[in-house]
């Protein structure tokens, strides 16, 4: 009875635990096409049949509400949990061109009404749109299907969240590719920008694409981010954003030579292209002239200060602190700790610097805390003027200053005054007292007793120091060789490659056994790349499929071993954007790749 009893209170948990965490989402293509047939999903969490569905002015209802009901258990560590989750699908056609807003849908559970969030649908000209099966696709984060396209089939962009800005404001910088028609089997090549002039930091770098439907100057493509960025731009003036630069694998399907073709989708081919985005170029502006005196570089918004003393009563020659918060949205990654202006009797020491600051792609926000320790060496009432903290306001476009209570503090005297000698330590940091300083001076005299002969002079002395002397000169010419050695970088890479090479596979290994299909690949890549570039003496910046044939060809590497090499490259990258098979064809790669090395380090 017992069990049973707990058993259902463990179910009821569960129930209202789920109850509790209700999620009531709708999912729909932002862009498509007048005249396109589309779908439209509201997705709950739970078992629900009473959906209100929203107003689809604007769009003509083919087919619908559809409901289906998916529930799962799982069992963790004993542990049993329910999930259930209910979809409702229209089919809708959009009847006219615009921007076209679906309304909000409902649904009542345990007596609780949960409501979706409105969505704005694009709606662009029907001859712009891909067809209704690469709409599908594109809905499920799939890439669009293969056809033969013209050269503004893919192109890739950096778009900037502001072209014209302050030095300092910060702007966020997205890289993004762009399918139309063709089907996007991998990447090669890939080229960053340096951002020279910014202080950047990544924010966004997805392990796989999610493609997503945009409207492109009337036509829609499908579209993902590559990487994002937030900047800071450090110097004024029109600075310019290198071009991002990557070669793509493109599925380009061919005329079929036989029935068989087109069965088995032998009738495509991959196509490799070269792409590059456009330099951008933003306009940097100036920090109004005529700054206060405790401006020191922050730019941003809605800046806050706070300044405090940890202790407000302290004794002479005992330490303290003063403590100084900084929250705000902008560059408060590079705030620097405010002035203040100390009594003349105060020691200050090393700031602590807590950054407690978040970057995301919507800025840099957050706060920044300076710890000061200090200590006083009077006693007294002492006033520590109020701290100063000026930053340039975005918003205001101008200076503004936040200034602090005066820090009052009473010190009294030390009770060991004149009993204690206090020595400062090298960098300021710490503070001992030594309360004595003179040790017992012994007034007798020292008794003497001789011991045997000196050991100076002896023979056993001279060997010894023979002995010395040539380890010495042994050590000296080891150490000068291995100095030589250590300096040849070609000869350290050419005898680290192979032991480098091991490690990475030892973890290409683990990945593979573990099912981790895009890190065993990266791996993999960079076990290859680095043996070559290591054992070859070849910048990273060189390595490519036309150099490394080139120069494995040179030092009389077979034909075979190029291209086995060659094909478990373009395989690996392949398979880290497109991975296609299980983990049998990751098991002949990884098997091929020891091979290859194998031999690459008889020949080499």
């Amino acid at each position: 009875m017992g069990k049973k009893l707990a058993i259902l209170l463990l179910f009821c948990g569960v129930f209202t635990a789920r109850a509790e965490e209700v999620s009531f989402n709708v999912s729909t293509p932002r862009v498509v096409s007048a005249s396109e047939t589309f779908r439209v999903t509201f997705s709950v969490n739970a078992n629900a049949d009473n959906l209100t569905a929203p107003d689809f002015s604007g769009f003509q209802v083919i087919a619908g509400p559809s409901r289906m009901t998916e529930q799962g258990v799982t069992i963790i560590n004993g542990v049993m949990s329910r999930t259930q989750t209910t979809r409702f699908t229209y089919v809708l056609q959009a009847v006219r061109e615009g921007n076209v807003t679906l309304g909000a849908a409902s649904v009542v559970i345990d007596k609780k009404t949960y409501h979706t969030q409105p969505v704005t649908i694009e709606v662009v000209k029907a001859e712009d749109a891909p067809s209704a099966a690469q709409q599908q696709q594109a809905q499920q984060g799939a890439q669009p299907a293969a056809t033969t396209g013209d050269g503004n089939d893919v192109f890739v962009r950096i778009l900037v969240s502001k072209s014209s800005v302050y030095r300092g404001e910060y702007l966020t910088a997205t890289v993004k590719i762009y399918s139309q028609s063709l089907n996007i089997a991998g990447f090669e090549d890939v080229k960053y920008p340096n951002f020279n002039g910014f202080w950047s930091q990544e924010t966004e770098s997805p392990q796989q694409l999610q493609f997503q439907r945009e409207n492109v100057n009337g036509k829609i493509y499908n579209s993902a981010v590559v990487r994002r960025y937030v900047l800071f731009p450090q110097q004024t003036g029109a600075l310019k954003i290198d071009p991002f630069e990557i070669t793509c694998a493109l599925q380009v399907r061919t005329a079929a030579r036989s029935i068989f073709d087109d069965f088995f989708g032998s009738s495509a081919q991959i196509v490799r292209k070269h792409i590059a985005s456009p330099v951008v170029t933003v306009h940097v502006n100036p920090l109004p002239a005529n700054a206060p005196a405790s401006f020191a570089g922050a730019v941003g918004t809605g800046f806050r200060m706070t300044a405090e003393l940890a202790r407000d009563s302290v004794t002479a020659n005992d330490a303290a602190s003063a403590i100084i918060k900084i929250s705000g949205e902008g560059n408060v990654k590079l705030v620097e700790t405010p002035k203040i202006v100390w009594p003349p009797d105060f020691e200050t020491y090393d700031v602590k610097i807590s950054d407690n600051s978040k970057t995301s792609s919507s800025g840099v926000s957050g706060s920044k805390q300076f710890e000061i320790p200090f200590i006083p060496r009077s006693a007294g009432t002492f006033a520590i003027p109020p701290v100063e903290f000026t930053y340039f306001d975005i918003a205001k476009k101008q200076y503004v200053t936040l200034t602090s209570k005066p820090l009052d503090i009473r010190v009294g005297k030390d009770p060991n005054a004149g009993a204690a000698v206090t020595v400062g330590g090298v960098n300021r940091q710490s503070v001992r007292a030594l309360g004595e300083d003179i040790r017992y001076i012994k007034t007798d005299l020292p008794k003497w007793q001789e011991k045997g002969g000196l050991f100076f002079g002896s023979l056993l002395y001279y060997l010894l120091m023979a002995a010395e002397v040539s380890v010495f000169i042994l050590c000296y010419l080891f150490l000068s060789k291995r100095r030589k050695d250590l300096q040849n970088v070609v000869l350290v890479r050419n005898r680290k490659a192979n032991k480098i090479a091991r490690r990475r596979l030892k973890t290409a290994d683990r990945l593979l056994k573990s099912g981790n299909a895009p890190g065993f690949y990266e791996e993999l890549s960079k076990a290859l790349w680095g043996y070559l570039g290591d054992k070859l003496a070849i910048a990273a910046a060189d390595l490519s499929r036309e150099n490394a044939r080139e120069t494995l060809q040179n030092r009389q590497i077979p034909e075979p071993d190029v291209e086995t090499f060659l094909q478990v490259m373009d395989e690996c990258e392949f398979a880290r954007y497109a991975p296609t098979g299980g983990s049998g064809q990751m098991q002949k790669i990884y098997d091929d790749a020891i091979k290859t090395i194998s031999r690459f380090e008889q020949k080499l």
